[in-house]
């Protein structure tokens, strides 16, 4: 990103924050930046762009801050505390955007915006699971999905009212009793079956036509071979799958080369999925 759009991005976070977006006009941005409303347009088409772009620098930041935490030499519960007070703290410093914009109500929500929001969300789902299960270990993979839901709707409960008023309690505080609660909640999931399994959140995720982020074309075709190891054709279909990877290794993937290849798993109904899958990555 260029150092004039973040100057009009930071304009624009205070602006926001003050008046609301709505009452904040293109040539508000523009006094605040330094620029000519004309100058804002040669960076962003509209003001509902800017929002968007606002939005992953603020996320970006977010991932940034929470990822230095990856090299310190910390245990997985020391890690995923440090995490998650560091992403209290910076909603609790953005506080006045956040309030503004919840009160008002008058965010655009456009397909554009909708998308980002709801891929940040499975974003942050993922983090959640990857560090629940540091914690936890294999046995509660099955669980992972539920313990994530329960973490996050937790989460946004206490931190809401952290939002509105930061000394009722110590952002520190409200950590430890997240963990504590997902230790007693790990441990009562164990004694029944999940309710949100793996194949049921693949189907939820495929219907918003997203992949989970750790997807990669490399581990859907392995786990592709392994299932048509008892197909009659398995020579046939191999070779495809080869030509498949061959070009997803390429800087430049011919898709119809892809998809030519993809057709000859039409007699497979189970395979058409994760095939999906592959072509959308």
């Amino acid at each position: 990103m260029k150092e004039k759009e973040k100057i009009i991005i930071e304009a624009a976070i205070k602006l926001f924050a003050k008046k609301g977006y709505t009452a904040t006009s293109v040539q508000d941005i523009a006094t605040d930046s330094g620029i000519s409303k004309g100058a804002f347009y040669l960076y962003f088409k509209s003001k509902e762009k800017l929002l968007e772009s606002l939005l992953i620098y603020y996320f970006d930041q977010l991932t940034e801050e929470i990822m230095q935490w990856d090299n310190k030499n910390l245990t997985a519960r020391e890690k995923f505390k440090a995490q998650i007070n560091t992403t209290i703290d910076m909603l609790i410093q953005h506080k006045d955007f956040i309030i503004t914009q919840t009160r008002e109500q008058t965010i655009p929500i456009n397909e554009s915006i909708k998308e980002l929001l709801f891929t940040k969300q499975i974003e942050m789902n993922e983090f959640y699971r990857k560090s629940l299960s540091s914690i936890y270990g294999e046995e509660m993979t099955p669980y992972l999905w539920d313990l994530s839901q329960l973490l996050d709707g937790l989460f946004h409960s206490y931190v809401k009212i952290l939002i509105i008023d930061k000394e009722i309690f110590k952002p520190e505080h409200v950590t430890d009793y997240l963990l504590n609660r997902m230790d007693s909640l790990a441990e009562g999931l164990k004694k029944e079956e999940p309710l949100i399994t793996e194949a049921k959140m693949n189907r939820f995720l495929h219907n918003f036509n997203i992949c989970l982020p750790n997807t990669s074309p490399s581990t859907t075709i392995a786990d592709i071979r392994k299932q048509i190891q008892a197909c009659d054709d398995k020579e046939t279909l191999e070779v495809s799958l080869d030509m498949i990877e061959e070009e997803t290794q390429r800087e430049y993937p011919r898709l119809p080369v892809i998809k030519g290849m993809i057709t000859n798993f039409n007699q497979y109904p189970h395979l058409k999925k994760q095939l999906n899958d592959l072509l959308q990555i």
